[in-house]
């Protein structure tokens, strides 16, 4: 049964997408764990097949979305006169639902460096 499978083992999946994952409090993972297990019950009410629910999620949720590190590299290149990196990015995201086998580094996660740098990860909206 769902309740005999352990959080941890619930929220395997997920874990890449967390920065830090040893953060994750106890209660944390308890309220995930919980929350995958109501909707691992809704899943099996449904009749709809694993792989016709990937596609409709597929649809409404893009792979690329341009993320501030991004930016701010592109932004340096042109700053720099180049601007390859804009164009690059402008075309990967006229198609963000799309797969683009060769555009897989502009869907990754923020990576470490661009942590603490401005413009990547620290934002400051001043009016």
């Amino acid at each position: 049964s769902l309740g005999d499978i352990r959080d941890e083992t619930l929220m395997a999946p997920l874990m890449p997408a967390y920065y830090v994952s040893e953060q994750l409090t106890h209660e944390y993972r308890t309220r995930i764990g919980s929350w995958l297990r109501d909707y691992l019950i809704r899943l099996a009410k449904d009749n709809t097949s694993h792989e016709a629910r990937r596609r409709r999620m597929n649809a409404v949720n893009p792979k690329y979305v341009l993320r501030n590190y991004l930016a701010q590299l592109a932004i340096d290149k042109a700053e720099k006169g180049d601007f390859s990196l804009v164009n690059e990015l402008l075309e990967v995201m006229r198609y963000p639902y799309d797969e683009q086998p060769d555009k897989e580094e502009f869907a990754k996660k923020r990576p470490d460096w661009a942590r603490h740098r401005p413009g990547c990860s620290m934002l400051s909206c001043s009016s």
